[in-house]
């Protein structure tokens, strides 16, 4: 997998952003050098700190089944006939069509405020049709009056180093920089990236935190902001919170035995979101014909109402 990485912004960690290609990374040309005297989010685009709930997710074990498996025999094949199937299979290896069957988690119980979809485009900002959207659950939090009252975008991780997805409906050019930041509980800005990239088309891209950064730490929460800069103040930012769980023994055997195939399967049973999705955008990239795991990517993006953005395509590079 090749990757590009960020410079540092001083004294913050640089960090490795990856968009995604039709080949096993996730690649981005043409990145910027971050420029510490840039500014970061608009002044009205950060949120108060508010109180995170510190409740720990527990996800039980899941059981991969058999029928993981590549075609379907009509009979139990000899020993010899079984390792020449195998010798053919890794020599030339055949894309699985997955079933997925999303479980969300539960979210936790003070809420986890965010904003899934960036407000209308304004002044500089293109107008489009379907706004800057983060590919992650949301669950809103709906008033006496039937009115949404606030919108909690939360997804889970097990990786130290998750990958976080975008749905951009821009044409990127050199004048149109995106920016990402994290921030660990507290609000502290921990992460930041500013970059540009090239695309004539709206596309889903996806933003890879570098092994070189300090892991994620277990059972605490993470926010994020990913902002596209086209205006001075007020650009379309999208903002959610990511929070890494522990797996219990017999989640991560089937895990550390798993094929990528099988691992989005577990990932999407177990309810932990931004590896399934990026599980299945590997998956892609790696079968870019393969109409059965573009099905399953309908299915994961409708099964939490992103209905909208199912047919944009991966960013290529």
């Amino acid at each position: 997998m090749s990757k590009i990485k960020l410079p540092l912004a001083p004294p913050i960690l640089g960090i490795t952003l990856a968009i995604v290609s039709f080949s096993s990374s996730i690649a981005l040309p043409g990145i910027s050098k971050a420029n510490p005297s840039n500014s970061r989010l608009d002044s009205d685009q950060r949120s108060p700190t508010a109180e995170v709930a510190q409740k720990h997710l527990a996800v039980g074990p899941v059981m991969v089944s058999n029928a993981l498996t590549v075609g379907h025999a009509t009979r139990t094949p000899s020993r010899k006939a079984h390792r020449e199937q195998e010798r053919i299979t890794s020599r030339n290896p055949q894309p699985l069509g997955i079933s997925l069957d999303w479980v969300p988690p539960n979210v936790p119980e003070r809420g986890v405020p965010g904003k899934r979809k960036a407000a209308a485009s304004r002044g500089r900002c293109p107008q489009v049709k379907e706004p800057l959207t983060a590919l992650v659950p949301s669950t809103p939090t709906i008033a006496s009056d039937g009115q949404i009252r606030t919108e909690s975008v939360f997804g889970l991780t097990v990786v130290s180093h998750p990958t976080f997805w975008f749905y951009v409906p821009y044409a990127l050019t050199p004048d149109l920089p995106l920016e990402f930041v994290l921030q660990d509980e507290n609000y502290n800005e921990i992460y930041w990236t500013k970059f540009v990239a090239s695309s004539s088309s709206p596309s889903v891209v996806g933003i890879e935190l570098p092994s070189t950064l300090t892991s994620l730490e277990i059972g605490k929460q993470y926010r994020w902001y990913f902002v596209v800069k086209c205006e001075r103040l007020g650009s379309p930012v999208v903002t959610g919170w990511v929070k890494r769980m522990s797996l219990n023994p017999s989640l991560k055997n089937q895990l550390d035995q798993a094929t990528l195939e099988q691992k989005a399967i577990i990932y999407a049973r177990s309810g932990i979101w931004y590896d399934t999705l990026n599980a299945l955008a590997k998956l892609r990239q790696q079968n870019s014909s393969n109409d059965l795991l573009i099905k399953d990517w309908v299915k994961l993006l409708q099964s939490v109402d992103l209905d909208a953005i199912t047919q944009a395509p991966l960013l290529e590079f």
